[in-house]
């Protein structure tokens, strides 16, 4: 079967339904930090910095899990397009951990504590959508779009829900947190 990729399909599509959200939220995001908080991260990365390394995590972790797959009976189905569409749930779980912890790895290397995990987790979900653009790219039904408009907004607020648990744990203790949980 062969797959017809459009770039312009792609790029489209990417703009649309990851660059605009992404840019409204850097947009935030920048507000926020214009009340500059006191640099008590961990890391050396600025806000920049942090966000295009978390983008980087973020594609790599989608196109690393689901440009294949394997089935029950141990058949493997290499990377290419079309990408596969059923996994088995050992490879969906695991996506989803490497994303957790690359979101949580590049927040953790940022100099800013609290909006150093926003910038994470944004670079993170606009990384892992930009990936699920490609297959999204060669669909011909246009149900692909609605698809990466819920993995941006699934993997923002998931990820956003983290970096505030996490950002709260930095402020006030993670004994604290485990005694309000």
């Amino acid at each position: 079967m062969t797959v017809d990729f459009s770039w312009s399909q792609f790029l489209w599509i990417v703009f649309i339904f990851v660059g605009v959200p992404t840019i409204f939220c850097a947009l935030l995001l920048w507000g926020m930090s214009s009340q500059r908080e006191q640099g008590t991260g961990t890391g050396c990365l600025g806000l920049w910095a942090t966000g295009t390394l978390a983008f980087v995590f973020g594609f790599a972790s989608c196109a690393g899990w689901l440009s294949w797959s394997a089935n029950q009976s141990g058949e493997f189905r290499g990377p290419g397009l079309p990408a596969p569409n059923q996994f088995p749930t050992w490879q969906v779980v695991a996506c989803g951990a490497t994303v957790v912890l690359l979101c949580f790895l590049a927040a953790y290397l940022s100099r800013w504590a609290k909006t150093g995990g926003y910038a994470a987790a944004l670079g993170t979900t606009a990384g892992f959508s930009t990936a699920f653009c490609v297959e999204a790219s060669t669909d011909v039904t246009g149900q692909s779009g609605v698809g990466v408009l819920l993995c941006v907004i699934g993997w923002g607020f998931s990820l956003s829900v983290l970096m505030l648990i996490r950002g709260m744990a930095m402020k006030h203790g993670w004994r604290w947190l485990a005694g309000k949980l």
